[in-house]
């Protein structure tokens, strides 16, 4: 929806209808789909916000069943504060999907931007904090999502069977897949780290996800690496980085060697990990440091060479099932990567400009690549 009328001015103190008649019949019809009301598509827009106002504060109960820990608590910290919160740092599609559960609105008081729910559903709300089925879904839920996403970080692409098949490992219990696929779905309308294809289940940074299966059946003999589940569950934090021995090598060499601050370098180099993890050929690589770093001689520019040939064997790799190169040395030496003397930056043409984690869309419309032409 635009995004001026999420932030129109109004009152802390609202009932569910005050903020109901001043939605668009289009996004009234959003919040019937998202509750999934039947029999109400032919309904007028008075009708429909009669139907929504008795129906909303029934279906709040059902809703969380399906949520996580950020969601829910999330709610609970708006009802505890009365009813309202100054905005989180959200993305735009995040408050989408809040507003679209219909006991969740946006605006501006006094021209800061809140979240809020509706005066008559605050108790009610702030009562589902003690619903011990509500909590055991919470946390059961919340499992499911991070170890999905984790997972999915470290072997790039994984079809609906082996990653309940995963799942039961680490949590011990059988996996319902209606289920799953319901918190699943839902959950990535808000936290959008998923990508759904016929291939499977994919990390968002995934592009070809039928590349990954293929290179998965080629090493039908290599088993996924066994990931803990707390190496897992960590994978599965916003903005993870593998920081092994390697990485902070490199990153302890271009602070020595050029004029950026740790943040900086850490940013260069934790792309570089990303593109390593994606499969991106040694020049491709080297091109990227390359074009970031000028070398002020031969033998730096060797150094750092040495320095990110390193890292790429101890990086990994969707396409090698999670394991790092040098793991899998005595089954293929062939998977080592040895990137040769560089005088000099590789063909243009040859090298395929990579965007990185925290790059804006090539496209130009100032959306993050995540939330734009990615997907």
């Amino acid at each position: 929806m635009n995004g001026n009328k999420q932030w129109k001015e109004i009152s802390i103190k609202q009932t569910l209808r005050d903020i109901l008649v001043t939605y668009s019949k289009d996004e009234l019809t959003e919040i019937r789909k998202f509750l999934d009301i039947k029999n109400a598509s032919s309904l007028k827009k008075a009708e429909l916000i009669d139907l929504l106002e008795e129906t909303i504060p029934e279906r709040i109960e059902k809703v969380c069943l399906i949520w996580d820990e950020d969601r829910f608590q999330l709610l609970q910290k708006i009802a505890k504060n009365g009813g309202f919160i100054p905005a989180p740092e959200l993305e735009p599609e995040q408050y989408s999907y809040l507003r679209s559960t219909g006991f969740i609105f946006t605006g501006k008081n006094n021209g800061k931007k809140i979240l809020a729910v509706p005066t008559e559903i605050v108790e009610q709300i702030k009562s589902l904090q003690t619903n011990l089925q509500i909590k055991a879904a919470i946390k059961r839920n919340t499992e499911w999502i991070q170890l999905t996403q984790g997972l999915l970080y470290f072997y790039g692409t994984m079809k609906i069977d082996h990653l309940a098949e995963k799942l039961t490992e680490y949590t011990g219990e059988s996996i319902n897949i209606q289920d799953y696929l319901e918190v699943i779905f839902d959950a990535n309308k808000y936290h959008d780290e998923i990508s759904f294809s016929a291939a499977g289940f994919s990390y968002w940074r995934v592009e070809d996800p039928e590349s990954v299966i293929r290179e998965h059946k080629k090493r039908k003999d290599v088993p996924y690496y066994p990931f803990t589940k707390k190496q897992v569950l960590q994978a599965a934090e916003p903005g993870y980085v593998e920081k092994n021995e390697m990485y902070k090598q490199l990153v302890t060499f271009i602070l020595k060697n050029y004029e950026v601050d740790r943040e900086e370098a850490e940013s260069i180099v934790a792309d570089g990990v990303d593109f390593i993890q994606e499969g991106i050929g040694p020049n491709e690589v080297i091109h990227y440091f390359n074009d970031i770093f000028e070398a002020d001689s031969k033998k730096q520019l060797q150094a750092m060479i040495d320095k990110v040939s390193r890292l790429m064997n101890h990086t990994r790799q969707w396409d090698l099932k999670g394991h790092m190169p040098i793991e899998l040395s005595h089954v293929d030496r062939s998977i080592l990567r040895q990137l040769p003397n560089y005088e000099g930056t590789s063909n243009p043409a040859e090298a395929k400009v990579k965007v990185g984690r925290n790059d804006p869309c090539p496209c130009g419309s100032g959306k993050k690549y995540k939330k734009c032409c990615l997907n």
